[in-house]
């Protein structure tokens, strides 16, 4: 039976968890909210809207590629996402 694909709002597909699986350590995941907050707060997103939840899917994407540098992250993602309407 096959499965549709999902895309993040970068358009890279996700995958569920299996052989990909990251484990986030208390660390991580405080580090993951503070950069989901921030650019929250710098695009006026709420955070149940589907661009809210594009935006957390794209930073534990980066998060779980190894770039855990929160400026890093945010000039990545916050260009693209600042666009949204």
């Amino acid at each position: 039976m096959p499965t549709s694909r999902r895309f993040d709002a970068a358009g890279h597909p996700v995958f569920p968890f299996g052989a990909n699986e990251h484990v986030f350590s208390p660390d991580d995941l405080s580090s993951m909210q503070a950069i989901f907050d921030d650019c929250m707060r710098e695009c006026n997103f709420a955070a149940d809207s589907e661009a809210g939840q594009a935006l957390g899917s794209a930073i534990i994407r980066l998060y779980s590629q190894g770039q855990q540098d929160p400026i890093l992250i945010k000039a990545e993602l916050l260009p693209s996402f600042k666009r949204r309407p």
